[in-house]
């Protein structure tokens, strides 16, 4: 039955009652329960409540009007999915055997036969489609990525091999792939062929436009914003400011305000907040779209979102592709496409129906607006692979963005046919550049001796094999073209160009294209100035630098090839290297650059002049690792450098700073962050590298190799310097006189010229003064050694300063430029007149000496402007600086001729002698006279001639016979005769010992040899000769690692070589010649002469050398030098056991278990004192990995293979004068 109206009110009123009672307040509170909990705070007091007032115009609220909806849940939040797996394609090289062509089915292709490098195996290759124009020759190495099927019966039925087919839709040639070619340059590639070559062969730092500087400053605004994440438009104004200060010397070139330079480049920076606003997120956002250069439709635009920045200027290469680049950004991306449908991206879209990319991405940065222009997109394409063989992952996008537009990114997708077309590009420039720098056959350059450049009809172009594409002959393109002026001076010196007349043979035609009619005009205008021998000229001349060059590839694909402990081996790598632990520091991820480093020491802000040496770090053996001493190699101190992560090449680049045997510190480019390394490296690519790395080394622990950067600068500028001679707009006057040999004019009558009573020039150096000052294109100064070449070069400065003229200083050395500004300093930098005078400094301030670093940039107060800055540098009368050397003998070529000995000959009248020298006593100086100056060298003074090394204190001396004998040579011991004072000149003969030379790798050292030198050197030092009186000199490198390691405790005894001993003279000099060996072998550096010469003038009052006279008198020079030591009854024979006659006597001066004091003094960095435990022979001899039993029997010398033989026989850069200079390689 249905309830009435009246229960059903008295229903609602009682269930409102029991409402009421619940919400009401309790006056009785039941009893606790025995296990329940008590809770820890009473519900609060809650009052009663009227319904009846809140309910009243209900009937007015308008419910009906409204949908309840359910609680919202937050947004989750957007995780990207992880990268793709990636497995990379195999990658296999190989060396080609013979090519033959075939038709099959109709279709033409290459078939290859290749020896695989590592293993020999024969292997088949069909190249098809356009790989089959490919130049593919024998001999030649290549890269073939792609995996090889199995075997099948060759083309000749001789064996079954395995075999790949390379076609347009699968696999890839990389042909010399050790010719490392950069991105930029073949992203010029498909309109001209010519161009990238050409801009490798000749890298010019002097053209420098208003576009270009404002694109770096706009690139070093956008890298510092991305670093710091910080956007606003105060921090952008900051960043444009800090970076117009750090560029004020470009400024300067183009002649520019920084108030024009900061409104230009604002100007090009407007589209940087807004590029920051919609891409810089975690998630992409709705406005973030990204522009798709190969998408004519952006209905449905990919989104963008740049989540972290990975690294700035990342420097890659890939060996693998034969490509090397710098990327602007490395990013983190995470990309979204659209969905599969057609229906436009929205946010209900699920994220199955997405495509989501989230991956490392190139970004290239572009100072204009948008156009995604041919050459942009090339570029990006290919840092893609770049990034992908960095990171392991498979990057198939890159990212342009221009500064000018509305902040828009474009997509630059990878495509399979545009990439083919570029590795076919690289290809071909890669095998117009190996035609050069390859082994010459039967071709072969001549002597220049007998080149007759006065005499034009007797000239004539050698048979050099061309090596240069034909030009493109594009009226518009050329008229515009950067490489113009370098391509016409080779068009016009190098007329003949490769030419494949058949694409399917191995024929090649060279021709030489006529000019056309519309280029006619511009080619006469920038070739028509060249005589024939100026042609003749350059085209010898340059042909000389790419014999010098060949060797470039040769050392830099070892990096590649050869693994750190073989290459270490060898001597030009540190392998098994760790980061010093450095308390107090910690590691940081890349956006930290500008604060500190992981492990390291931040030296400089970002800046252009910092980019070489902007961290420090400290790297150690690993304890794993087979070796853990540093003494061994030809790395030193200075050397450029390369640091990697096996298989990651070239994480960073930079110079040693200091090296000990145990650490060594360098100044690196790029940051080294342990933690992303670690993360980069990919377990599969670790493990194909095992072979190189010991078993028991920890998983967790970054072993990284230390590589010396063969050939830092290259010969791109060596080649840039001649080719500017010989320009149209280049210096006229200077090809005449070095060229055609123009002789020099001088004014007559001489300017007055009245040295100063306190300059002490004789008459030699005043006659010297007199020329150079009237000389109106040049004066040569034939200055012999200790004649006071450093006094008159000071004293030439100081008088044409004075004379309102501008000097610069230039040497081989920084060792020789630093002493003449040290003698400058002596007069506290004051002209004749007395007037004080401005120096500049340029070069690394690593390699400068301490006592001249006040005259460089960096010590002055930092300009505020373009007024001050272009003052600093321009103000001072003298600017001192190095030049590259090009002293060293050539064997072939003509390299041996230098600058002074050309212009010499050819004007003899231009020489000026000094013949007085004011250093050697007489006996020295008669060791040159005899041997190479025909005894026109004159001590300057009877004082000069007869100063001899006086012993304060003899005590020491007579404290060694305490243990020993005093009758150990003859009736007089060795060190007490050679301290005579009466013994000046003497040779030390260690045949009796014996005192054998040994190798480690192909370094020579002579460890029983060192440990004479060191105890004769700490006599003299018992006996009150100061450190800084005393010079020890070697040839060899590794000697004088040895020799350093055994004076540590000694820091004032400078340790050097003949080449860094130049400028420097001493009280008493050391020689230690090394080699001794039953072969007589002594190698190239004790037949250079000028070399051996430079180390017996450095001594003022005693020369000892030690040798053995066996080995070296086979040399006809040295036996001359025997002849007359003989003569004068200046050799003393050592006994058998004279090394150890007072041995003990020495080792208790300086125990090698305790740790010495050291006197810190002011040592130029380039010096690898060691600050460390002294190092005696025996310990010398673990050191080295010799054996102790040393002087009993010979050291068992290393069985070298055959390659290593060959070298050895013509020495490792025999012939390569440029390769010696650059390399600095002593042997």
């Amino acid at each position: 039955m249905k309830p009435t109206a009246s229960e059903e009110d008295d229903f609602l009123a009682n269930i409102l009652q029991q409402v009421d009672n619940i919400n009401g307040v309790s006056s009785v509170k039941p009893p606790q329960t025995p296990d329940k909990r008590i809770t820890a705070a009473t519900r609060p007091v809650v009052e009663d409540f009227d319904m009846t007032t809140f309910l009243e115009g209900a009937e007015d609220w308008g419910l009906d009007d409204y949908t309840i909806s359910p609680v919202k849940q937050a947004k989750p939040k957007f995780i990207p999915p992880p990268p793709p797996q990636y497995n990379p394609h195999p990658c296999t090289r190989v060396i080609v055997k013979s090519v033959s062509e075939e038709c099959i089915n109709s279709r033409w292709r290459k078939h290859v036969i290749a020896d695989v490098d590592t293993t020999e195996e024969n292997v088949s290759i069909y190249l098809y489609d356009d790989w089959y124009h490919c130049e593919v020759m024998d001999n030649d190495v290549c890269n073939v990525i792609g995996e090889f099927g199995p075997p099948s019966e060759s083309t000749s039925g001789a064996a079954l091999t395995r075999c790949i087919s390379i076609t347009s839709q699968s696999n890839i040639l990389i042909l010399h792939p050790d010719i490392l070619l950069t991105a930029t340059a073949l992203s010029n590639a498909p309109q001209c062929r010519r161009k990238p070559i050409l801009s490798s062969l000749v890298r010019s730092t002097s053209d420098t436009t208003p576009a270009l500087v404002w694109g770096n400053l706009l690139h070093e605004v956008m890298q510092r914003c991305l670093i710091e994440e910080n956007w606003s438009e105060k921090f952008i104004d900051t960043s444009i400011e800090a970076a117009i200060c750090q560029s004020l010397g470009e400024l300067v070139k183009i002649g520019l305000s920084e108030d024009i330079a900061k409104r230009e480049v604002k100007d090009r920076a407007k589209g940087l907040i807004s590029f920051a606003e919609k891409y810089l997120c975690d998630e992409p956002q709705q406005t973030a779209k990204l522009t798709n250069t190969r998408s004519r439709s952006q209905d449905d635009p990919s989104l963008l979102a740049i989540t972290k920045i990975l690294d700035i200027e990342e420097d890659i290469w890939s060996p693998t592709y034969g490509l090397k680049g710098k990327i602007d950004a490395t990013v983190q991306g995470i990309i979204i496409d659209p969905p599969s449908s057609n229906t436009p991206l929205s946010s209900s879209t699920s994220a199955s129906q997405r495509n989501i990319i989230h991956t490392p991405l190139p970004f290239e940065l572009k100072t204009g607006r948008a156009v995604a222009g041919m050459e942009h997109r090339a570029q990006t394409m290919l840092y893609t692979i770049l990034v992908t063989e960095r990171y392991g992952v498979d990057v198939q996008d890159g990212l342009l963005f221009y500064t000018q537009s509305q902040g828009e990114v474009s997509r630059v997708p990878r495509g399979k046919h545009e990439l083919r077309g570029l590795i076919g590009a690289r290809n071909e420039i890669a095998a117009y550049m190996w035609r050069r720098i390859r082994a010459e056959g039967k071709q072969k350059l001549s002597g220049q001796h007998d080149l007759d450049y006065e005499n034009p009809a007797s000239l004539t172009i050698q048979e050099i094999e061309p090596f240069l594409p034909p030009p493109i002959d594009d009226e518009r393109a050329c008229a515009r073209c950067y490489v113009q002026d370098t391509c016409f001076l080779f068009r016009k010196t190098h007329p003949d160009h490769f030419n494949p007349m058949s694409l399917s043979t191995n024929n090649a035609l060279k021709f030489n294209p006529p000019v056309p009619s519309y280029l006619q005009g511009l080619f006469d205008e920038k070739t028509g100035h060249l005589t024939q021998a100026q042609t003749k000229f350059f085209r010898d001349w340059e042909h000389l630098l790419a014999l010098e060059e060949r060797d470039l590839v040769r050392f830099k694909k070892e990096l590649w090839t050869m693994g750190a402990a073989e290459r270490e081996k060898r001597g030009r790598c540190f392998g098994g290297m760790v980061l010093a632990e450095n308390p107090g520091k910690r590691p940081l991820s890349a956006h930290s650059l500008s604060t500190t480093d992981s492990g390291g020491r931040l030296e400089s802000s970002i800046g252009k002049d910092s980019k070489i040496h902007r961290f420090t770090y400290t790297f150690r053996r690993s304890d794993h690792w087979f070796s853990s001493l540093l003494l061994s190699g030809h790395l030193n101190a200075g050397d450029p450098i390369t640091v990697s992560a096996e298989p990651l090449l070239a994480l960073a680049r930079g110079y040693i700073l200091e090296l000990t045997s145990e650490e060594v510190v360098l100044g690196v480019d790029h940051i080294l962050d342990v933690e992303a390394i670690r993360n980069r490296l990919n377990p599969e690519q670790s493990k194909s590298r095992s072979l190189f790395t010991p078993n028991n080394t920890s998983a967790l622990e970054v072993l990284f190799r230390i590589d010396k950067d063969e050939l830092f600068g290259g010969m791109a500028r060596v080649r840039n310097n001649l080719a500017h001679m010989f320009y149209a707009d280049g210096d006229r006057r200077r090809l005449q006189l070095v060229v055609d040999l123009k002789p020099p004019v001088f004014s007559d009558p001489f300017p007055a010229f009245r040295p100063s009573p306190s300059s002490n020039l004789n008459d030699c150096q005043i006659s010297a003064m007199q020329k150079v000052l009237s000389a109106e294109d040049y004066a040569l100064i034939l200055g012999m050694p200790g004649t006071g070449k450093t006094t008159v070069i000071a004293a030439l400065i100081r008088e044409l300063v004075s004379r309102g003229k501008t000097v610069l200083l230039t040497s081989y050395t920084h060792s020789a430029v630093d002493t003449i500004l040290m003698k400058l300093a002596e007069v506290d930098g004051k002209d004749s007149e007395g007037a004080q005078f401005g120096i500049l400094r340029l070069g690394n301030v690593d390699k400068i000496h301490p006592e001249v670093r006040r005259y460089t940039l960096g010590a002055k107060k930092s300009a505020a402007n373009v007024e001050e800055y272009e003052r600093q540098i321009m103000n001072p009368p003298v600017v001192a600086t190095t030049c590259l050397s090009i002293e060293q003998d050539a064997r072939k070529g003509g390299l041996d001729i230098s600058l002074f000995r050309r212009l010499s000959e050819a004007h003899p009248s231009a020489i000026v002698d000094l013949n007085q020298q004011y250093r050697m006593n007489a006996d020295i100086m008669l060791l040159s006279n005899y041997l190479i100056y025909d005894n026109r060298l004159r001590c300057g003074s009877e004082a000069v001639a007869k100063q001899a090394l006086i012993l304060n204190d003899k005590e020491f001396i007579d404290s060694l016979h305490v243990y020993s004998n005093k009758s150990t040579c003859g009736t007089e011991c060795w060190l007490d005769r050679l301290a005579n004072p009466k013994c000046k000149a003497v040779f030390v003969d260690t045949d009796a010992l014996p005192a054998q030379d040994s190798r480690i790798g192909d370094l020579v050292q002579n460890i029983t040899e060192a440990e004479l030198v060191y105890q004769f050197t700490e006599t003299l030092l018992q006996s009150g000769i100061e450190e800084s009186q005393i010079g020890v000199i070697s040839l060899y490198r590794q000697q004088v690692k040895l020799l350093q390691n055994l004076l540590q405790c000694r820091p004032g005894v400078e340790v050097l070589t003949a080449d860094r001993s130049q400028g420097r003279d001493k009280d008493v000099i050391v020689i230690s010649l090394v080699r001794s060996n039953d072969e007589g072998q002594i190698g190239d550096l004790l037949k250079d002469w000028r070399r051996m010469n430079v180390s017996f003038t450095r001594a003022k009052k005693k020369l000892v050398l030690f040798g053995s006279r066996t080995t070296l008198q086979a040399e006809p020079m040295l036996s001359q030098f025997f002849d007359l030591m003989e003569s004068r009854h200046w050799i003393v024979e050592l006994p058998a056991g004279a090394d150890q006659t007072h041995a003990k006597a020495f080792h208790e001066q300086h125990d090698p278990t305790s740790t010495p004091t050291l006197v810190e003094s002011p040592v130029s960095p380039i010096q690898p004192i060691s600050k460390r435990k002294r190092i005696g022979k025996e310990n010398l001899i673990r050191l080295t990995s010799i054996k102790s039993d040393e002087t009993t029997r010979p050291v068992k010398k290393m069985k070298l293979s055959k390659h290593i033989e060959a070298e050895k026989s013509i020495g490792l850069l025999k012939g390569r004068p440029i390769l010696h200079d650059l390399a600095r390689y002593e042997y």
